[in-house]
């Protein structure tokens, strides 16, 4: 989906000390087209959407290398960019990072599961029994996204949509068209990319980096478990590498703790983006 808006309204700050892009890429957002096909939803074209706007970038600004950040679905092609190109970036953020996209679905389905359970919440309870354990379509992912959010999984402090929207609209570029988009691309990305999504295993597929690794994880995490990041963490090699754990967050610690996510950005990772910039 489209999180332009909540960026430049919680995160605006950042554009003090990097050019900072914000990419709506294919099918979302105001890149979302009725004509777009598809079949031309995958990751490896979103690495190549990537790449030609990567050499945009430091053609225009005259630099070698990037920082590249990617958020939840995001961390994966990031991941993937990373892998392909590592000589075009200088560092990579993996914020509420993607690791192994079964293993990750699973613990979150047991998560709002044992939380209804022990709330005693008999409609979630029925719900979720009613959809099972994964793996499950889009629609029954998205109630299982509906009863996390309820117990603390998404949002530390839950937030509903209504909430989210009025966020994004106070930035100042986002119109009303914007929300339409918002919808449409977010529908149509999420039934086009679920085969890509279902196949994700950063661990059996990329644990070897050459580039520097910063991993923001909010400790209530159980979208992307935030324990399974830090497995993750614990068994990638790269020339530097961070774990950031921010007490406050689940599943968005740039909009939960934007302070603590700037300065985290500012201070730890763009150190060693100049170091390794040209």
């Amino acid at each position: 989906m489209d999180a332009t808006g909540m960026w430049r309204r919680n995160n605006a700050a950042l554009e003090e000390e990097f050019v900072v892009v914000y990419w709506t890429q294919r099918g979302t957002g105001r890149s979302y087209s009725e004509d777009i096909e598809p079949s031309s939803m995958t990751l490896d074209q979103f690495v190549s959407d990537l790449d030609e706007l990567v050499d945009m970038l430091t053609t225009r600004f005259g630099a070698q290398r990037i920082v590249l950040a990617g958020h939840s679905w995001g961390t994966n092609v990031g991941v993937a960019y990373t892998q392909a190109h590592p000589e075009k970036v200088s560092a990579y953020i993996g914020v509420s990072q993607v690791v192994d996209a079964v293993d990750g679905e699973r613990r979150s389905y047991e998560f709002a599961l044992r939380e209804a359970r022990v709330r005693s919440e008999a409609k979630a309870v029925s719900e979720l029994e009613e959809i099972g354990p994964p793996p499950y379509s889009t629609s029954a992912m998205l109630l299982q996204r509906k009863w996390l959010g309820e117990f603390g999984g998404q949002w530390h402090e839950p937030r509903g949509l209504p909430q989210l929207m009025w966020e994004s609209f106070g930035a100042s570029e986002m119109t009303l068209l914007d929300g339409y988009h918002f919808w449409r691309g977010s529908e149509f990305s999420l039934s086009a990319l679920e085969s890509d999504i279902n196949a994700i295993n950063w661990i059996r597929d990329a644990k070897s980096f050459a580039v520097p690794v910063f991993i923001a994880a909010g400790r209530y995490d159980r979208n992307t478990d935030a324990d399974l990041q830090y497995e993750y963490f614990e068994q990638i090699t790269a020339p530097d590498k961070h774990f950031e754990r921010f007490e406050n967050s689940a599943h968005s610690p740039p909009f939960e703790e934007p302070e603590a996510f700037n300065s985290f950005v500012v201070e730890k990772v763009l150190p060693v983006a100049k170091a390794r910039a040209n």
